[in-house]
């Protein structure tokens, strides 16, 4: 504290007075007085806080502003300040004044607000008596504007309260370290980071055991800078979690340096767990990196750029080798990408580029030249990247060099409609041709050539040879192709020449004859002199048809009478000459209605036991009696149903009648034997087969092992996972699969071998020589019955007619034998009379 001056007139009053006479010191002390008084009006009258003097009965005797109205933001020229205060301070503030009229003083705090006042004011009301000389006068009331104060004190509540908060969230503890008395004080969440039990004294040198030893070092060189020359820091290491050793925890570390003395006395600091946001980051790295080797490493350019500046972010390592540029070049230069494309694209290339502006992916090819002047086609993708507001950010892109892509696409589109040996038109040029012409509702005749016993040549003097041949005969026929005609090679020896006529056929049965003449010319070829005829088979349009199919046919047929007719000769259709053609037309026809009205029926061959002659099952067997043809046989009217897809709906109708039959068997009393069921490929390849089977088991109630489905060797050579997959299903059924034919086809034991069957059924042409001199037969079926016994297959003999057959294989422990000896296919009614016998009877006995 500085003295005070003498001097001063505040000084001269609590001074020691001078010696001189009552009179001029009371006059001193008065004139004190009053410049004392002066002091306190200044001090009020300059005051922030709004000071207001009252009477004892409430008056205001003064004010140190021009208005009370000021204090509150009020511009009016008279104010009532007791309306300013709010009805719930009115009567602690009325019984503070009356305690300030007692002599004692009190301090209220109270918000100001109302339609008067423009905002709230938070204050602080001070009640002060004012004595006279022998009593209180009046009372000051001293209002100070609190609401700075009091938004602050809420905010550091609220900031707190938060800060508490983020410190939980954030897993952050924090920490001081005295450093002349070496004592580390720490929070909770402090020794939840590092995993320390809080019981346990901690220390500085211990803590810095626990990072990681690569960064300790480091650690403990920035600490001991700290203590040494008070520098505040900041690191990040890797601590051992004490309750994991393998748990590995990133922390970051912030300490502020305290002085005292003009010596580093404190550290306070605090430390952050940010493991999680570390392995993210290093997650991230890893995937950003894995991400970038996969980019640069596809056989595609991958690139990003800016839209609005159209400045290059990204570009692959491979847009470089795509392009032919330097990466350098394609970031700075942002041209590049409209220099690149091919001048006779570059208008359309542009104007499809207009679809990103709609915020719209976009994918069209077209050609580039690159640096090195080479010309290559590429597929351009390219994605915009919208934001919240819709708008385009970035443009990502994907360029692949389909180069070989095109050249093969155009070769493949060659060799679709050509011949690869002669470039004629192939069997696929040649239909739309005849469906152009047919449209045009042009006369012209079809004229479908085979070259006679071409075979030969290919098997005595090789494919060469024999390609060559076909080439050379090409040429010939060319040669002597009117202008208007068309000629194209179907087959391997088949060609086909169209030609248009005009009421004239006469003309096209002399080119016919023309064109024997032109190939039986004789040919040369490395050395071989070689005759070759064809047959030819003419079909007009529209006389003979108004399909494509028809015409084609019926020139087929007509091919097939002049064959029959010795060969190196033509052949106009004949409805007369095709009885067959015209069997399988109506065969085909009426084989729907014999769906509708079903007309099949089921015949039953039983297979018996080799050992008893009991009968353990039968094979359904579907017949057809047409009401022109008469029974027709299987082998006529199934290809037929192939052809047209109608085996779907006639496999299907099989399965629903087996059903259904067992059904009446076992209502009947009828001892139940299983039933084997023969299902072309083509039905296991449609979807819906193990729905259908399951559908009618539980409909009828039958149980699974009661039918088997037999299946070619030619259903698994088609090698489709879905018939794999739909066989596998049905036996999950219960249902056993049955291997027909066995022998026939092709890599036999590689199907026991893959595939999981029930029964192997041996081909009866394997039966039929197994007692002839030539032992071969006998040999293969004895080694089929037992490597199928060793893997637990069932064996059945089909086609078995005689009794030496049958007593080859029973002696070979045969399972079952199916065959004429015991029965052929028979009726319903039949199968139902050897069902009740149990036996089958062999014939002659």
């Amino acid at each position: 504290m500085t003295p005070y001056d003498k001097e001063d007139s505040l000084g001269k009053l609590f001074s020691s007075p001078p010696s001189q006479n009552q009179e001029s010191h009371n006059n001193a002390v008065e004139g004190i007085k009053k410049e004392l008084l002066n002091h306190y009006a200044s001090l009020a009258m300059h005051h922030p806080d709004l000071i207001v003097a009252f009477s004892p009965e409430g008056e205001i005797l003064s004010q140190n502003k021009e208005s009370i109205g000021e204090f509150f933001g009020i511009v009016v020229d008279e104010i009532d300040l007791k309306s300013l205060i709010p009805e719930t301070y009115k009567a602690p503030l009325t019984n503070a004044f009356k305690q300030a009229l007692k002599g004692q003083s009190e301090r209220h705090e109270l918000k100001f607000e109302g339609e008067q006042v423009k905002k709230i004011v938070q204050a602080c009301a001070t009640f002060i008596p004012i004595w006279g000389s022998e009593k209180i006068v009046g009372v000051y009331i001293i209002i100070e504007d609190t609401s700075e104060i009091k938004e602050l004190s809420e905010e550091l509540k609220k900031h707190k309260t938060h800060l508490i908060a983020a410190q939980n969230l954030a897993s952050m503890g924090s920490w001081e370290y005295i450093i002349t008395d070496e004592v580390l004080f720490c929070s909770p969440s402090f020794y939840t980071i590092f995993g320390i039990d809080p019981s346990e004294e901690v220390s500085m040198k211990k803590v810095l055991k626990y990072i990681h030893p690569n960064d300790r070092e480091k650690a403990r060189t920035i600490y001991n800078r700290a203590l040494k020359e008070g520098n505040s820091y900041k690191i990040e290491y890797r601590i051992y979690h004490q309750q994991d050793e393998n748990k590995l925890r990133y922390i970051r570390i912030q300490a502020e340096v305290l002085w005292r003395n003009n010596i580093p006395w404190k550290l306070i600091g605090v430390v952050m767990d940010y493991t999680e946001e570390k392995n993210l980051e290093l997650e991230l790295h890893h995937t950003l990196d894995s991400m970038v080797h996969i980019l640069n490493n596809l056989d595609a350019g991958i690139w990003m750029k800016e839209y609005n500046t159209n400045r290059v972010t990204y570009a692959s390592k491979q847009l470089e080798e795509l392009l032919h540029l330097p990466i350098e070049k394609i970031y700075e230069d942002s041209t590049v990408w409209e220099n690149v494309i091919h001048p006779d694209f570059k208008e359309r290339v542009m104007r499809k580029q207009s679809k990103v502006l709609e915020g719209k992916a976009l994918k069209h090819r077209y050609q580039i030249v690159c640096g090195d002047g080479s010309v290559k086609w590429v597929l351009d993708q390219t994605l915009p990247w919208v934001d919240n507001d819709g708008n385009i950010t970035h443009l990502f892109g994907v360029i692949v060099d389909i180069t070989e892509e095109r050249d093969m696409q155009d070769h493949l589109r060659y060799i679709s409609t050509h011949d690869e040996i002669t470039d004629l038109p192939n069997q696929q040029t040649l239909h739309k041709t005849v469906e152009r012409l047919i449209d045009d509702e042009a006369p012209f005749a079809i004229l479908h050539l085979d070259l006679d016993r071409f075979h030969v040549i290919n098997h005595s003097l090789g494919y060469q040879v024999a390609d060559m041949v076909i080439q050379r005969l090409a040429e010939r026929l060319t040669g002597i192709l009117p202008k208007d005609g068309y000629l194209a090679r179907l087959d391997n020896n088949e060609f086909a020449i169209i030609m248009r006529y005009h009421d004239d056929k006469e003309k096209i049965f002399e080119f016919a004859k023309l064109t024997i003449q032109t190939i039986g010319k004789a040919l040369l070829v490395l050395d071989y002199e070689l005759n070759v005829t064809t047959s030819i088979g003419i079909s007009f349009h529209p006389e003979d048809g108004t399909s494509k199919l028809k015409l084609l046919e019926n020139a087929y047929s007509a091919l097939y009478q002049a064959k029959k007719q010795g060969s190196n000769t033509y052949q106009a259709y004949s409805c007369s000459n095709d009885i067959s053609s015209y069997k399988k037309l109506l065969l085909e026809k009426d084989m729907r209605k014999a769906i509708v009205n079903e007309e099949f029926q089921l015949y039953y061959q039983p297979q018996v036991e080799a050992a008893t002659g009991s009968i353990q099952g039968a094979e359904a067997l579907i017949r057809w009696r047409h009401s022109e043809w008469g029974m027709v046989p299987p082998n006529e009217f199934i290809p037929l149903a192939e052809e047209n897809h109608l085996i779907h709906h006639i496999s299907d109708w099989v399965i629903r009648k087996t059903c259904a039959q067992l059904r009446q068997w076992k209502d009947a009393g009828y001892p139940l034997k299983p039933i084997s069921i023969n299902l072309s490929p083509l039905r296991l390849l449609k979807r819906g087969l193990v729905e259908l089977i399951k559908e009618q088991l539980t409909f009828y109630q039958i149980p699974a092992e009661l039918l088997e489905i037999e299946i070619t060797e030619s259903s698994l050579l088609k090698n489709d996972i879905s018939v794999l997959k739909t066989l596998e299903e049905l036996r999950n059924l219960g249902i056993k699969i049955a291997i027909d034919d066995f022998g026939t086809g092709y890599a036999s034991l590689n199907y026991l071998h893959e595939f999981e069957a029930d029964i192997l059924k041996i081909d009866q042409i394997f039966i039929q020589n197994i007692t002839s001199a030539n032992k071969k037969d006998a040999a293969i079926v004895s080694a089929v019955i037992h490597l199928a016994k060793e893997i637990g297959m069932r064996i059945v003999a089909e086609g078995v007619e005689e009794k030496e057959q049958y007593d080859f294989l029973k002696e070979r422990n045969c399972d079952l034998i199916q065959g004429y000896y015991f029965s052929k296919p028979v009726p319903l009614a039949d199968y139902e009379e050897m069902l009740c016998r149990g036996l089958s009877i062999p014939k002659g006995n």
